[in-house]
């Protein structure tokens, strides 16, 4: 018994030096890619935001940054001609498809062109969007260009080829930076941002870190009555549309009498 309690110390700071060491192995890891802000607020005057993202890459090696947000299925009406008028005809589900995607890289080529086994890019972002509803097979290419495109629209999408600032660093390292516009749109959540380094083709390793989207103010005020108390939000958004046709009656009656 005595025996056993001598080696109890020695065994707990055994077990605390392996927790530093590893906890020392991954913070080198993740700080191979910083983004700043790490938190983004939005609130009732939120106008959109540029994130700066830093990385460290090889000496010769390229890269490839990308912010990704969470996939959720997304319902859209298929327009198309019917006696010569354009009506809706059907509705297509889209699934896989992130809320948001920005990608930037050290050489136009890498977004432009990318490899076939890219895992980066619209081509690599194409393999896991899925559609079901009135899309036929052949349909599939086309409206994976048109669903991009309205996503550039929205200013949700965008990739930068070229856009990211290579620097000398220490050693055999060197340091990229980009700088990434969040639209007004974007919605509150979890972001991935990912760091890829590519040599000689191929990819020679990624790292990732996490950006996150929160409300707060006034809009996290209204998110909060509407998802935990729905009678509330319904009377106090009536209350405000009252408020708001009144004070804009007001105002334009008070402009005509000049």
């Amino acid at each position: 018994m005595q025996v056993g309690f001598i080696n109890r110390p020695i065994i707990r700071l055994l077990m605390l030096g392996l927790f530093l060491v590893t906890s020392a192995g991954a913070g080198d890891a993740s700080s191979e890619i910083q983004v700043w802000p790490d938190v983004v607020q939005i609130g009732a005057f939120f106008s959109g935001l540029e994130v700066k993202v830093t990385g460290k890459i090889p000496s010769g090696a390229q890269a490839v940054v990308e912010i990704t947000g969470p996939a959720a299925a997304e319902r859209l009406m298929r327009k198309g001609r019917r006696g010569g008028l354009w009506m809706n005809v059907g509705e297509v589900e889209v699934q896989g498809a992130p809320s948001l995607y920005l990608a930037a890289s050290t050489t136009p080529p890498l977004l432009k062109a990318p490899p076939k086994a890219a895992t980066w890019g619209y081509p690599a972002l194409k393999q896991q969007v899925r559609f079901a509803g009135s899309v036929e097979q052949g349909e599939r290419e086309m409206f994976l260009n048109q669903f991009f495109q309205l996503k550039e629209s929205e200013e949700v999408y965008a990739i930068f080829p070229g856009d990211l600032k290579v620097k000398g660093g220490s050693g055999d390292s060197q340091v990229v930076t980009g700088t990434f516009p969040l639209p007004t749109t974007v919605k509150p959540g979890p972001y991935r941002v990912c760091l890829t380094m590519v040599q000689g083709g191929q990819v020679s390793a990624t790292h990732g870190c996490d950006l996150k989207v929160v409300m707060v103010g006034f809009p996290s005020m209204l998110a909060g009555l509407a998802y935990e108390h729905g009678a509330a939000y319904g009377i106090l958004a009536v209350i405000i549309a009252i408020v708001t046709g009144f004070a804009m009656g007001y105002l334009f009656k008070g402009g005509g009498g000049h």
